[in-house]
């Protein structure tokens, strides 16, 4: 899946970062971008809502992105932590992504 590098080289994030959102490993993500594997619907939606294109796009059955506005149910908090998210450089998002998985873990 070509379009997953591109996405996420576009978004300036890790292949760890990404798979901390989603709750996998590396290595699978690594092999979803390399073409050895593909995620499931479910993983495929998370994508699409993460990188706001279509699913369609993402494994290559449209070149239209298909902007998918999913801020339109996140509360203003959400929707604050995400602008926030959005400033900060690759580092600075795996950085914030460690930090909520080690209170996560606390809690």
């Amino acid at each position: 899946m070509n379009r997953l590098f591109e996405l996420r080289t576009e978004a300036n994030l890790s292949q760890r970062a990404i798979a901390k959102m989603l709750n996998i490993s590396q290595g699978t993500y690594n092999n979803w971008e390399n073409s050895n594997t593909q995620p499931s619907i479910e993983q495929l939606v998370q994508l699409s809502h993460f990188f706001k294109v279509s699913i369609d796009y993402i494994v290559c059955n449209s070149d239209d992105l298909g902007f998918v506005d999913t801020t339109e149910c996140l509360t203003d908090e959400q929707k604050t932590l995400l602008r926030l998210f959005d400033r900060l450089d690759g580092d600075g998002k795996t950085a914030l992504l460690d930090f909520l998985d080690k209170v996560l873990k606390k809690s």
